[in-house]
């Protein structure tokens, strides 16, 4: 660093002019300038004696007298501090990544509080409606128009157009009952559910928009066989099981081939439970029974299937006749323990169904579940034991059911569908059918608008109920003949006519 020049004081190093009067008159004589050696001696003491190096620190000195308002003498040494060196090309590399990837991290985490927060507004939201609401009404976005033709093995060519809208799950909130049933059926796949509210068309077989189904009874049949043999595809898929008297039911009585069998089926399963050991398991303190009974309907609605589970069927016969013990408040306690049991899993709806009685409403009130919301769908076990007649109400199917259907279901908040039926008395296929007709007629459909099904009892047990039978070409015939003049629907109608 260049060194500037330093100005010395007068006194220590120049002589004043002479005043002696006797020189007056010779010339200013200029004083000797100190010799080089001399100022760099000196220096050299300076900085010596304030333990300074040359070598270190060069001097640097200032232009101004020692008394400037600086606050410093121009004798003292002034030095700048050490340049800061850069930083070589790798760690600036290193120090831009690391801005630059925490930028990043800051900007993903943003856009994913963002995305968190529109699934929050519009999947969970945005698209429910609030269960307790009554009456069972369906929602208001999600519609879609369906139009389904299908060709039957008969030869029948069938086209059904309807309306899918997503329903809201369980039961009404409000003492006037259940919710609908309703199946957004969006999975790409025909018939087969994949929403969590239940079917909103008929999955298989209808005729004025009532659905028909079946219960297979496995001596020579099973539900592929019944479809297959009549060109159709079922609605319901009806099966029985009994609880054991103790430890927890596994659903072993043939639910594995029952499972495959209704995923052939894509229908709805409506098993009937039967507490025929009693009701252990089944109460409010010990509830292991009813676990155990939502864990084997979650085994079928994990595949997708929807269940109308009929728990403890014809509780007001079964009672009667020893099949089931205790009392009808053990039933009310156990059924209110099963609800609860699978109200987390919205494809398991509950299906109370009295055996039919011959004194009206009363017969089935002091059975009837205490929190109706808990009850989704109602029907009866009805089997009449002679052909209806024109001149006798009673024996008309409308003339059995009309009274409890206004009083539970005109509303709608709990649909009706019949759990099981057939001919009692010895009746020929045509008989049979003739019951099946007046079960689906027009006149039924408008009477009760929220009647949405019937299963129909294929067995031969004490009677022949077969509407299929592998081994009678003529009771085939004639049902496959049925379904072709009948005005049914493969699939795709609409569950009732409200």
């Amino acid at each position: 660093m260049p060194r500037r020049s330093r100005r010395y004081s007068s006194d220590s190093l120049t002589d004043s002019p002479s005043s002696d009067s006797s020189s007056s008159d010779e010339r200013y004589k200029r004083p000797r300038r100190p010799s080089r050696v001399a100022v760099r001696e000196k220096k050299d003491r300076r900085y010596r004696s304030m333990g300074k190096r040359w070598e270190q620190w060069p001097p640097r000195y200032d232009d101004t007298d020692s008394d400037d308002s600086s606050g410093y003498s121009s004798d003292d040494p002034s030095r700048e501090p050490p340049r800061t060196e850069p930083l070589p090309p790798e760690q600036r590399q290193t120090k831009s990544a690391l801005i630059l990837f925490g930028g990043l991290a800051v900007a993903i985490l943003l856009v994913l509080l963002g995305a968190f927060a529109l699934y929050k507004y519009f999947g969970v939201g945005g698209g429910t409606e609030d269960a307790s609401s009554t009456g069972g009404g369906s929602s208001s976005s999600g519609g879609k128009v369906v139009t389904v033709t299908k060709t039957l093995s008969s030869g029948v060519v069938t086209t059904t157009v309807s309306t899918e809208a997503s329903r809201p799950t369980g039961g009404s909130s409000d003492t006037t009952g259940g919710s609908d049933a309703g199946y957004d059926s969006s999975s790409g796949e025909e018939g087969s559910p994949s929403g969590s509210t239940g079917f909103t068309t008929q999955p298989g077989l209808a005729r004025n928009n009532i659905g028909i189904g079946f219960l297979p009874d496995y001596k020579n049949q099973d539900m592929a066989k019944i479809n297959e043999g009549l060109g159709i595809k079922s609605s319901y898929y009806g099966w029985y099981a009994q609880l054991p008297a103790s430890g927890d039911w596994d659903g072993s009585s043939r639910s594995g081939s029952q499972l495959d069998d209704v995923k052939k089926c894509a229908c709805i399963f409506q098993p009937a439970v039967m507490p025929t050991k009693g009701w252990a398991g089944l109460t409010k303190d010990d509830n292991y029974q009813a676990l155990a009974i939502a864990k084997v309907m979650k085994q079928f609605t994990d595949e997708g299937i929807e269940v109308w589970l009929r728990f403890a069927h014809e509780i007001n016969w079964y009672l009667q006749d020893g099949t089931y013990q205790g009392t009808v408040d053990d039933f009310k306690a156990a059924w209110a323990v099963v609800a609860e049991a699978v109200a987390d899993n919205p494809l398991v709806k509950m299906f109370f169904t009295p055996n039919i009685a011959g004194g009206g409403v009363t017969d089935y009130e002091k059975f009837f579940p205490d929190d109706l919301s808990t009850v989704h769908y109602l029907g009866l076990d009805f089997y009449p034991r002679s052909p209806s007649s024109p001149s006798s109400a009673r024996s008309s199917f409308l003339g059995n059911v009309q009274e409890m259907y206004d009083k539970w279901c005109k509303d709608g908040s709990i649909k009706f569908a019949m759990g099981e039926t057939g001919t009692m008395w010895v009746a020929t296929v045509e008989e049979r059918l003739a019951w099946l007709d007046e079960l689906t007629s027009e006149e039924t459909a408008k009477a009760m608008p929220h009647y949405v099904g019937i299963t129909w009892f294929n067995y031969d047990k004490e009677q022949n109920f077969y509407l299929w039978d592998g081994d009678n070409a003529d009771t085939v015939t004639a049902t496959k003949a049925w379904i072709a003049d009948k005005g049914t629907t493969s699939e795709g109608a609409a569950m009732g006519n409200a």
